[in-house]
């Protein structure tokens, strides 16, 4: 929705300054999917405004549903025929986030990532980011009756190599005026870029940073996320030291465990002296993800080698979660978006 053409027209067709805020309300507030669901304007101008203007920059494909009802993946289409993919989890009873997209593709191309095989096509304008909010809040309210509590910038594509329309985005969501999100309840992953560390440092303190690390040494790093090569570990330790210090936050830290890669003793210890060495164990909450399938010639650890490196990393003094594969049966999980 362009809302400078949109004022311009209504001003142009002599109407009331009012109607205005009905339109932004009906579609921020109200998550109106087509102006037929815009009642508060007379019928007569809700069929002129259908004919002008779309009220999404994004068209929803496909929604599918993963068999314990606890994920969606919706396919959404764009102005240029390219195709994005968005996911919604219900990560506890009856609180659901939103897992958005800010490329289509990715330029990172970590090895054991569907997105990263495209390659990247093009960055998302800040409407196509908070169109995936808008079309998936309808889908929710109208199927389940529940709302989006929190926005995951960890779908496709690297969010700070979009900073400007990442920011834009974020500050819609967070708008009183219009979607309202508090700015606690949007984290945005990064693969380790570093300007971007630092200006996301400055513009949103309050939101919260999650680092995609999965190794904690730059030889198995290189490889396993290439944007290490040109932001190494020594670097992305002083961004983060320097973000915890400004912001007193606490990271998260994502960690795909690959059998045989990345999972082993050593190798956790490893991770845990270079989280060490960027500020105290209180500052992080590790999460760990088990490899998703996606069509990579990596392996999942068995469930006793990843209840054994969080325990590690406990003992360690480290605050462990071990992420849920919600929607692995219909590739939404983390590392299966491809936009297919």
């Amino acid at each position: 929705m362009d809302f400078q053409k949109l004022s311009a027209f209504l001003e142009k067709s002599g109407l009331p300054a009012f109607r205005m805020k009905q339109v932004r309300d009906a579609v921020y507030r109200g998550l109106a999917a087509s102006w037929d669901e815009v009642t508060v304007l007379p019928a007569p101008l809700r069929e002129k405004l259908s004919g002008e203007f779309h009220l999404h920059s994004v068209e929803q494909l496909e929604a599918q549903v993963s068999a314990k009802g606890d994920a969606v993946k919706f396919l959404f289409g764009l102005k240029d025929g390219r195709k994005i993919e968005t996911v919604l989890l219900n990560l506890l009873p009856e609180k659901w986030s939103l897992c958005v997209s800010t490329q289509v593709g990715c330029p990172v191309r970590c090895p054991f990532c569907a997105t990263g095989k495209k390659g990247l096509k093009r960055n998302l304008s800040p409407d196509e980011i908070t169109d995936q909010f808008l079309a998936a809040g309808a889908w929710l309210r109208k199927e389940r009756g529940q709302k989006i509590g929190n926005v995951i910038f960890m779908g496709m594509g690297e969010p700070f190599y979009n900073y400007d329309a990442v920011g834009e985005a974020i500050k819609v969501m967070t708008d009183p005026d219009r979607i309202g999100l508090g700015q606690r309840h949007i984290s945005v992953s990064t693969a380790g870029h570093v300007p971007g560390i630092r200006r996301f440092a400055k513009d949103f303190p309050q939101c919260n940073l999650a680092i995609s690390l999965h190794a904690s040494e730059d030889a198995l790093r290189n490889e396993l996320v290439p944007l290490n090569r040109q932001y190494p570990l020594s670097q992305l330790a002083k961004a983060l030291n320097d973000y915890i210090f400004s912001t007193r936050r606490r990271v998260f830290v994502e960690y795909v465990l690959m059998d045989g890669v990345n999972n082993s003793r050593s190798q956790a210890a490893k991770l845990n002296s270079w989280l060490r060495s960027v500020a105290a164990p209180k500052y992080f909450t590790i999460n760990l993800i088990p490899y998703n399938r996606t069509g990579c010639p990596y392996r999942t650890p068995a469930k006793d080698r990843i209840k054994v490196f969080a325990g590690l990393m406990e003992t360690y003094g480290f605050e462990v979660t071990v992420r849920k594969s919600l929607g692995d049966d219909i590739a939404g999980a983390c590392g299966q978006l491809a936009g297919k």
